[in-house]
């Protein structure tokens, strides 16, 4: 077989590491662009932190720009021997120097909060006080079953046969459940939930007895909303009736668990603190965007490196050897790139959250959802001339603070189906409901609005709400 050796020639193309720096810092969210700082504080020693932001929002290099501090001449030291870069590179150091220690007294009162307690924690605790030691397997193994909205999730039969125990003992075991609070817990359907709440109540009155009537032996009835044949069967008035359904609307919650408080926590938040990374503030002049910026992701060069780059650049680079002129071109170039990066991010986040809040500016002012405009991430990159890709990770997984301080997600002003769907809702609330609109009626009001919707679109959107068809709200009502 012969060999033979040949030369060809090929075009390809090749993403620039810069361009993949920069990208995956603006992917990042506050959180995990300090996290990607931190690595890079590790393994680059040409990099530090800085006391203040010394460069700002500035894109160019320093080399051009006049004002630069970094490149500034710095304040005349008493003369010292020159540092030895051949002593410090045989080092066994790796090349790394050591990051100053995070200032404790920094307070971060989302890190120093308390973990909140989950609704199986606030069970178990009052299963360990009113629970027999026989009983208490079989009660941890049901509150494990019990899910966020406080329902028993499997037949008691399957949990017996998995426990290897009488199913009697996890009746026992549950009925005590059933006592605890929040008040419905345990319950294994709606029905016996709102059986729950309405055989612990403080006080029983007319509407509150018949509503128990009415939950436990005429269910079906109760859940199609059927009054008329709800009076006929109680031999009560149509209007006491209503009373009653009007009294388990407002007295009873059908998900007990969500309604979980302690009683010494009164914060009305059920869902976990999220850290902004924009906050938008209402100024005389307008609205002013801030992209989030702890003082620990402020970066400079260590003087050191800078000085010996600045050397190697003005051709004093005979008192380096080859290994050190490599090393520190490499550690300042990549240190360099790694600032700018983050300015870019910086300042692409802001153009965005800017286009944004004036897009949405009826929102941000109300803080209603009906007064969104539908918006996408491409109208967005042509109107500052961005690619859409670029918009789409600036975006993804951030959040905005309001100037009503609420935290929203930016996916909320790329829902262009939120405000129609609010204005469907809305249009059904004030509907008469003896005779109440049809899809197509209700997709003929929005085309009034200025809003070319479908009738099958509406018909989607009405379900994803739960909301019931025409005919099925007629025989509710």
């Amino acid at each position: 077989m012969l060999l033979r050796q040949s030369l060809k020639q090929n075009l390809s193309q090749k993403i620039d590491p810069k361009i993949i720096l920069a990208n995956t810092l603006l992917a990042c969210s506050t959180l995990e662009l300090a996290q990607a700082i931190d690595r890079e504080l590790e393994e680059n020693p040409a990099l530090e932190r800085a006391d203040e932001d010394v460069c700002g929002s500035c894109t160019l290099p320093r080399e051009m720009c006049p004002t630069c501090p970094l490149k500034a001449e710095r304040p005349a030291e008493p003369e010292t021997e020159e540092f030895d870069w051949q002593d410090y590179y045989s080092r066994d150091n790796d090349w790394v120097e050591a990051v100053p220690a995070s200032d404790d007294s920094e307070f971060d009162p989302i890190g120093n909060a308390c973990a909140r307690q989950t609704l199986q924690d606030h069970l178990m605790d009052q299963l360990r006080a009113s629970a027999r030691p026989d009983q208490m397997e079989a009660g941890e193994y049901l509150v494990g079953c019990i899910n966020e909205s406080g329902y028993l999730e499997g037949s008691l039969a399957e949990m017996a046969a998995e426990l290897g125990c009488d199913e009697s003992l996890l009746e026992e075991v549950l009925a005590l459940i059933q006592t605890f609070d929040p008040i419905g817990v345990g319950a294994r359907s709606l029905q016996e939930c709102l059986l729950i709440q309405l055989r612990n109540l403080d006080e029983e009155t007319d509407a509150s007895r018949l509503a128990r009537t009415m939950v436990e032996r005429h269910w079906p009835d109760v859940a199609a909303r059927r009054m008329s044949r709800l009076a006929r069967a109680l031999r009560v008035p149509v209007e006491a009736v209503e009373e009653a359904l009007r009294f388990i609307t407002r007295s009873l919650t059908p998900h007990p668990g969500e309604c979980f408080r302690l009683p010494w926590d009164d914060r009305q938040e059920s869902v976990d603190a999220v850290r902004p990374d924009v906050i938008v503030r209402r100024t005389i002049s307008g609205y002013d965007v801030e992209v989030v910026t702890h003082e620990s992701q402020l970066l400079s060069l260590n003087a050191r490196y800078r000085e010996a780059y600045q050397k190697i650049r003005n051709g004093g680079s005979r008192s380096f050897s080859e290994d050190e002129r490599r090393h520190i071109v490499e550690y300042v170039d990549r240190a360099e790139n790694f600032i700018r990066s983050i300015a870019q991010r910086r300042k692409t986040l802001r153009s965005i959250t800017l286009y944004v809040v004036q897009y949405q500016q009826g929102f941000i002012e109300t803080g209603q959802k009906s007064f969104l405009r539908p918006l996408t991430r491409t109208q967005v990159a042509r109107a500052l001339k961005m690619h859409e890709s670029t918009v789409s990770r600036a975006t993804a997984n951030k959040w905005v603070q309001l100037p009503s301080e609420e935290v929203v997600s930016f996916d909320l002003f790329f829902d262009g189906s939120m405000s129609v769907k609010d204005l469907i809702a809305e249009i059904i609330a004030s509907e008469d409901p003896a005779h109440p609109l049809s899809d197509q009626e209700i997709a003929d009001i929005l085309q009034e609005r200025g809003l070319e919707v479908a009738r099958r679109t509406v018909v989607k959107y009405r379900e994803a709400m739960n909301i019931l068809s025409s005919r099925q709200r007629r025989l509710a009502s």
